[in-house]
């Protein structure tokens, strides 16, 4: 019953393909593969463009909750960090991603970037809105608000002009088996 009123049955979202590329997008996000740094900055952002991914092209009723579940796995990754502190945030840009991509031309790479850049500033500017009002009292709002938003900032330039094109394109080629629309069958 819990499925049904989800839309697990009425879709045709493969839930395991997910899973993998979520563990996959995990491990690489912990690694930070490809990072230009041991910092936390620049560094792609996996989880983040897993969720722009599905945004773009999965189910208008299964793309956020691939967020929220991308979120989840980028929360319990994350140390010191409480748990929906990065779900909910990818939730929310996930929905506003499947709300506007009517309007974008999804198969070109340079719209890729655009909306990977976009997106993972959206989320960053909402992660760092929720965690600096989740601080304690004695933290300065403003400053936890920038130590989470400017990270994420330079990921999203880095992840989205680099690593969106690159990733979107053979993931757009599994798409049937990610239980996604096949490119000549959506119009425009």
């Amino acid at each position: 019953m819990f499925a049904i009123a989800l839309g697990w049955v009425e879709t045709r979202m493969r839930w395991i393909s997910f899973t993998i590329l979520l563990y996959v997008a995990a491990a690489l996000q912990t690694t930070h593969l490809l990072a230009l740094s041991t910092r936390d900055y620049p560094a792609i952002e996996y989880l983040p463009l897993l969720a722009i991914f599905y945004a773009l092209f999965a189910a208008e009723d299964v793309a956020p909750l691939c967020g929220l579940w991308c979120g989840v796995a980028y929360d319990l990754i994350s140390t010191g960090q409480p748990l929906g502190t990065a779900a909910v945030p990818l939730a929310l840009m996930t929905f506003i991603v499947v709300q506007i991509r009517s309007a974008v031309f999804r198969e070109h790479f340079i719209a890729h970037m655009i909306v990977a850049v976009l997106g993972i500033m959206l989320f960053a500017f909402f992660s760092g809105l929720l965690r600096a009002a989740l601080a304690g009292p004695d933290v300065a709002r403003s400053a936890m608000f920038w130590s989470v938003f400017f990270p994420l900032l330079i990921n999203a330039l880095y992840s989205g002009c680099i690593a969106a094109p690159l990733l979107f394109w053979p993931l757009r080629r599994l798409g049937p088996a990610l239980g996604l629309d096949t490119p000549r069958g959506r119009k425009y």
